[in-house]
């Protein structure tokens, strides 16, 4: 499958599109060269951790890291998927996965024609236009939920497109499960958030909090530490110390792409003080170094 799709990928993306991201183009991939979505309006495919061109789609893909952690860059930032990770790649979204030396990944691709989105969001009863305009379309996945991805795509890859009418039928309903994941933890769940929290992360995400601690954090909140720390594990799964941490590496990793920034300094930049616990800390979140990683990814 993985093979199929590799070969599906080089000889439909042919279109070249400026997008506006430095010289770069990226290549348009056409519904109308999938026969699946030509047909039935969804598609699902499974993808290893080989590095992509940038490319953009006229369709929507919900993206599943299914294991490892993938290096995504999308609309010119970069960022470090971990497993349980479910996004949703608009139409004109640029995109690519990024090499890295040693972390691997594998995700599972399921496409759907905007038309096809529409007719399922109002048969479920959620609003088309509430998903298409969130700007964050990102939900981290429960071990039941992903377990429940995994499991109908590899069904889905055993079958024939043109004999097996479940086909159609196992795509939608993962599909379905997207949409409704997205719509009541993104959609629901951050408006319930406290609007001190969301004041909090929209601060320490500036340039003048790169390198914030939790202390940091804490003073900004204006709250004391176990209630900040209760809050930050409740609305995005991590504590203060992981989420500056993951805030920090995907930054990192932004300014090793763009930019001819020195590593000391970027290690500066984030308050690290230490060249080499940087470089520690960098590699244990991505699996390579920070020279290794602008080595095979940069820009320039």
């Amino acid at each position: 499958m993985l093979l199929l799709y590799s070969y599906f990928f080089k000889e439909v993306c042919k279109i070249n599109t400026n997008n506006g991201i430095g010289n770069e183009h990226a290549v348009l991939v056409d519904y109308h060269n999938n026969k699946s979505l030509v047909n039935y309006g969804v598609s699902c495919h499974w993808w290893k951790s080989e590095a992509t061109s940038l490319h953009c789609h006229n369709f929507y893909e919900f993206f599943i890291v299914t294991s490892g952690e993938a290096i995504h860059e999308i609309n010119n930032e970069c960022r470090i998927l971990d497993k349980g990770v479910l996004q949703l790649i608009k139409p004109n979204d640029r995109h690519r996965i990024l090499s890295s030396a040693s972390k691997k990944s594998t995700h599972i691709n399921v496409s759907v024609t905007a038309d096809k989105l529409q007719k399922i969001c109002n048969a479920v009863d959620i609003s088309f236009d509430d998903i298409i305009s969130k700007s964050r379309t990102e939900v981290n996945l429960s071990v039941g939920e992903l377990d429940f991805f995994a499991r109908n795509a590899e069904r889905v890859s055993h079958m024939k497109l043109n004999s097996d009418e479940n086909y159609r039928i196992i795509i939608c309903e993962m599909i379905v499960e997207g949409m409704c994941l997205l719509y009541k933890k993104t959609t629901f769940s951050e408006l319930d958030w406290p609007e001190w929290f969301v004041d909090t992360l929209d601060i320490i995400q500036s340039p003048k909090y790169c390198s914030c601690t939790a202390d940091d954090v804490y003073a900004v909140a204006g709250f004391s530490p176990p209630v900040v720390i209760e809050c930050f594990k409740k609305c995005t799964g991590k504590t203060v110390v992981e989420y500056l941490k993951s805030m920090k590496i995907n930054k990192a990793c932004d300014l090793l792409v763009k930019t001819n920034t020195p590593v000391i300094e970027i290690s500066n930049i984030f308050g690290y003080t230490s060249l080499s616990h940087f470089c520690k800390i960098f590699k244990e979140s991505t699996g390579t170094t920070p020279a290794a990683y602008r080595k095979s990814n940069s820009m320039y």
